[in-house]
């Protein structure tokens, strides 16, 4: 794994992007949609396969 270094002004606005994203209904659909398909197990079948 690398390293990156970036500016400490360009990490603060990205904190801040990232907690903003986190606020909206959007994203909180997206995180209920993950925990509802790590719940159920899929199949090939289920997939279109």
């Amino acid at each position: 794994m690398e390293t990156v270094t970036i500016p400490k002004q360009e990490y603060e606005e990205m904190k801040t992007e990232i907690e903003t994203l986190r606020n909206t209904k959007l994203y909180k659909r997206f995180i209920e949609c993950k925990q509802n398909i790590a719940k159920k197990k899929y199949t090939r079948a289920d997939l279109g396969f």
